[in-house]
């Protein structure tokens, strides 16, 4: 099976990255991909994935948030193997070189180019991400801006109080001595080029029950919040979805093993969930009749803003376009494929 998700995040804080946790865990080996644009770094690693699959290897794959066509990362977990676009702006290097990591250098099948196109295109992609980035700002303050008197205290146990009767029923009581829980974090959203999309059917593939939860007064993150507590206690492994304008807020937590996800219904539309979570119920509904519209004015806001900067981030990645059309008549591609399969036959003999 391969699972797609993404690392990486357009935020309202910038570029949001969380490659610095991949294919970092004990016995791992991270190949380091270094190229410029249009070095054939995306294409290489969907060679590899796919090759994996034919073998009969699980493979996950990270998806590019700006571009969500191409690949950014891939990860054979039984063979603890992985390789990464190490390039901006989810650049790194090596952690203990030769020993869980190295460098895969495709730059070198690119020869020297003199094209002042290069610094145009380059600056002005960049620029329309700054704008991008700007908008994002302002959405970003407006997911976060609190409607005074909304939600009480009381609602607030009360929302907590149905996460820890949730876990009670289908992860049973809370252990003495539970063994350490791993959680693994990435996104299931992103904020592209394409607009806002959400990969719910990577989500259906590890969870076959989904509690669904209403988010309209943003009641979600408390529960989630809650129930990633009441999991840890428990020793479950999970995997934190985050927002990808707000990455400290959460979107959906995921407990493969047991089949079990829950899922804010402000991230993504389930069409069947295994529970609908009704948590805005608990809210006083005088209360929530009076906030209704202001709720809708933040709603429309909010979204005409990211709207904004989706716009941009068409246009820088059609900037990014143009500047690979300058860089692909420079590529050998030939030598490129044969490395390609050099490098398949190596992890698969």
């Amino acid at each position: 099976m391969n699972v797609n998700y993404y690392l990486g995040a357009n935020s309202d804080t910038g570029f949001y990255s969380l490659y610095g946790g991949f294919c970092r865990g004990e016995g791992d080996f991270l190949h380091l991909i270094k190229a410029g644009p249009g070095g054939g770094k995306s294409g290489f690693m969907r060679c590899i994935a796919s090759a994996a699959a034919e073998h009969g290897y699980d493979t996950e794959c990270v998806l590019c948030s700006g571009d969500p066509d191409s690949l950014d990362a891939v990860y054979i977990p039984e063979l603890r193997l992985g390789f990464a676009d190490a390039t901006a702006p989810h650049a790194c290097e090596p952690e203990n070189f030769a020993y869980n990591s190295d460098y895969v250098n495709l730059g070198r099948f690119c020869e020297r180019i003199s094209d002042v196109r290069i610094g145009q295109f380059t600056a002005a992609y960049r620029a329309m991400y700054k704008t991008a980035y700007s908008y994002l700002a302002a959405a970003g303050s407006v997911e976060r801006a609190d409607i005074p008197g909304l939600i009480s205290s009381d609602t607030l146990e009360k929302v907590r109080k149905r996460a820890r009767s949730a876990a009670l029923h289908e992860l049973g009581s809370a252990k003495k001595k539970a063994a350490a829980a791993h959680e693994k974090r990435c996104f299931v959203r992103c904020i592209s080029c394409k607009g806002e999309l959400t990969l719910t059917d990577e989500v259906n593939k590890l969870c076959k029950r989904i509690y669904l939860l209403d988010d309209r007064c943003g009641l979600a993150d408390v529960y989630l919040a809650e129930m990633r507590s009441e999991a840890a206690a428990r020793g479950a492994d999970t995997i934190l979805c985050l927002s990808p304008l707000c990455p400290e807020k959460p979107d959906a937590l995921l407990l493969p093993e047991h089949g079990l996800g829950f899922v804010s219904a402000s991230a993504m539309e389930i069409c069947e969930p295994w529970r609908h979570v009704r948590l805005d119920a608990l809210v006083d509904p005088a209360v929530l009749r009076a906030a209704r519209p202001e709720l809708r004015r933040r709603d429309k806001l909010r979204n005409g803003l990211t709207g904004e900067a989706v716009r941009c981030l068409s246009r820088a990645k059609e900037y990014h376009d143009e500047l690979e059309r300058v860089y692909n008549p420079h590529v050998d591609f030939a030598a490129l494929d044969a490395f390609t399969n050099e490098t398949i036959d190596r992890i698969f003999e």
